[in-house]
């Protein structure tokens, strides 16, 4: 894969992307980012990232595996922090902890289906 074909290749299918030396940072939609390293002739290294205001990590970046591991282990320490204060109301903590996961759930689906199917689409075409 080629930069400079890859490069005509997003123009063509109207994608928004800036140059930066020898990567290509493609803006997708949520603020997700895909980086496309081309550094090393010999691979071509893609990888994901949160960036500005997204549903998982909110203004933090990360990756999308960090943001999902973020947002998994948060529950846990929400619950552990507020079932001794609220006492009764544990039946209400976990209610707002099994939202938080379904939360977690629907928006890293959605992330790495998105991730995903650049990556298939950038590998396509590599091929052609």
């Amino acid at each position: 894969m080629q930069i400079d074909k890859t490069e005509v290749l997003l123009k063509k299918f109207d994608y928004k992307f800036e140059r930066k030396n020898n990567e290509l940072i493609v803006k997708m939609d949520f603020s997700q980012r895909m980086i496309i390293d081309f550094s090393d002739s010999e691979k071509i290294k893609i990888k994901d990232k949160l960036v500005g205001w997204n549903f998982l990590t909110g203004l933090i970046e990360m990756s999308i595996k960090n943001a999902i591991i973020f947002n998994f282990l948060a529950p846990v320490f929400f619950i552990g922090l507020f079932s001794d204060t609220l006492g009764d109301d544990y039946l209400l903590v976990m209610n707002i902890a099994f939202l938080m996961i379904f939360w977690v759930l629907l928006w890293s689906n959605y992330y790495i289906v998105r991730a995903e199917h650049m990556k298939q689409t950038l590998r396509r075409w590599n091929e052609n």
